[in-house]
């Protein structure tokens, strides 16, 4: 299983993580059949945000309808990870199959070396079960030493 993000997009998840550190950024990633063709960044309003994030609702609202209108969907939730690696926390996980209905799919930006971030993506199921997925970008697998 895979999902698809363009590296003009990679480069775009990676600059929001980098702008937001110490806080988590968080966003939405938008298109169609598992391949990304907007990232869509949402602010985050967790009241703990260097390690927690929470959208702010009105906008994941608007995000909502701008995907469909478009005949678009949310292929993925993103947020990075400041301090850790890029794997699902425990309560990445129980956020996870709270928000399932919105999307099953995590993309974790891993900001724990800040000269090379890391990406990797997820998906999780309403039982808490966590399988990785493959990132691939204009065709290929990403590598984060890409």
């Amino acid at each position: 299983m895979s999902i698809k993000i363009p590296r003009v997009l990679l480069a775009e998840l990676i600059s929001h993580a980098m702008v937001d550190d110490p806080d988590e950024c968080c966003g939405l990633l938008i298109g169609t059949g598992g391949v990304v063709d907007e990232v869509h960044r949402m602010t985050n309003v967790s009241t703990k945000p260097i390690s927690r994030y929470t959208m702010q609702p009105g906008e994941l609202l608007e995000a909502r309808q701008k995907a469909r209108l478009s005949g678009r969907e949310f292929v993925a939730i993103y947020h990075s990870h400041t301090f850790s690696q890029g794997y699902p926390s425990r309560t990445d996980i129980s956020n996870a199959v709270e928000v399932a209905s919105t999307s099953n799919c995590h993309v974790i930006i891993s900001l724990v070396e800040k000269t090379r971030p890391v990406i990797r993506a997820f998906k999780i199921n309403g039982e808490s079960e966590v399988t990785e997925l493959i990132v691939e970008t204009d065709g290929e697998p990403y590598r984060a030493s890409d």
